[in-house]
């Protein structure tokens, strides 16, 4: 599963969200394929005043009311030699300054000086930058492709993978047949969003489409209707299934994981046999760890009260004869 990450540049900004986040370009037109590599923001702070300690020159730095009327008691030459320090110090992408303030005299001149692209907007700050971020965030966060399907079990968003002719898209059929929600067959896309949440998608191409062996290729939404399948989901649960080969864990003490992205999300293997209703199992699975993502792990009880049991009678009859 390569993974890749993505960037957008202050040019894509401006086109598209230019108009929602009521951004205008004050100056630096020429330097706006300057690369934007992460989700997050900086508000500069003790770099204003020359203090350039873990200042993250990599981010978009935002200049919001506090900042500005910092900069307001600050000298004209002061102001632009502390903010050409700051600017010079990483390759800051852009400088915005929100809530419709002007734009001072010295923190232009520094930007054009340094080739920095210097934006306003009228929006608030602290809306703004939450948007902003929003934006960034499904931009910037790194992907990858996974062959498998994407389904939304009971809320639950079910990765199921396994070799190919497996039976993964007959599992699928099975659950939307069953009421459950396709996101994705085949090929899924996953991007990991802020909080180490797992997104999976449909590439735009094979929306609602599935490929059954026997069957061909099928519409979901015209056999089942268009609440069968939706664009995305979170992914909170693998399902592996494997050919039987070997002891299989039957009491599920212990909670299986796999990483995706650097990101853990719980897992499951299931053997797949002949006779198994492998829909309904993926159906009892994830309501099952629903519980367990509630506290509530059942193998776990029945060891306790099982080890409980034990211990009685090792002291005894069970009905207290020595």
């Amino acid at each position: 599963m390569p993974e890749f990450a993505r960037t957008t540049t202050i040019a894509n900004l401006l086109e598209a969200k230019g108009q929602d986040l009521s951004l205008k370009l004050m100056c630096g037109a020429r330097y706006t394929k300057r690369s934007i590599s992460k989700p997050g923001i900086n508000r500069p702070g003790l770099a204003l005043d020359g203090h350039l300690e873990n200042f993250r020159g990599d981010l978009i730095q935002i200049i919001g009311r506090g900042e500005y009327a910092f900069c307001q008691k600050q000298s004209y030459a002061r102001l632009r030699a502390n903010f050409k320090k700051m600017l010079r110090s990483d390759k800051v992408p852009c400088v915005i300054v929100t809530a419709g303030m002007r734009v001072l005299p010295g923190i232009r001149k520094a930007c054009e000086e340094e080739n920095v692209p210097l934006l306003t907007t009228s929006m608030d700050t602290a809306a703004f930058v939450a948007e902003l971020i929003a934006y960034l965030d499904n931009c910037t966060s790194p992907r990858t492709h996974v062959h498998g399907v994407l389904v939304k079990v009971s809320g639950l968003g079910v990765l199921i993978t396994g070799d190919a002719g497996i039976g993964k898209s007959e599992c699928a059929l099975e659950l939307i047949k069953r009421g459950h929600i396709l996101v994705a067959d085949d090929v899924v896309e996953v991007q990991k969003r802020r909080g180490n949440v797992l997104l999976g998608f449909c590439p735009p191409m094979l929306k609602h489409y599935m490929e059954v062996r026997g069957l061909g290729i099928i519409d979901v939404e015209l056999l089942f209707g268009i609440g069968s399948s939706i664009d995305s989901t979170e992914i909170e649960m693998e399902v592996h299934l494997v050919a039987p080969s070997g002891p299989i864990d039957r009491l599920g003490i212990e909670q299986q994981k796999t990483t995706l992205l650097g990101t853990q999300i719980n897992a499951l293997t299931i053997p797949v046999t002949p006779g198994r209703n492998l829909a309904v199992l993926i159906e009892v699975a994830a309501l099952n760890q629903r519980l367990k993502n509630q506290g509530i792990i059942s193998a776990k009880e029945f060891n306790k009260k099982l080890l409980s049991k034990m211990k009685k009678t090792s002291k005894g009859y069970p009905d207290g004869r020595k």
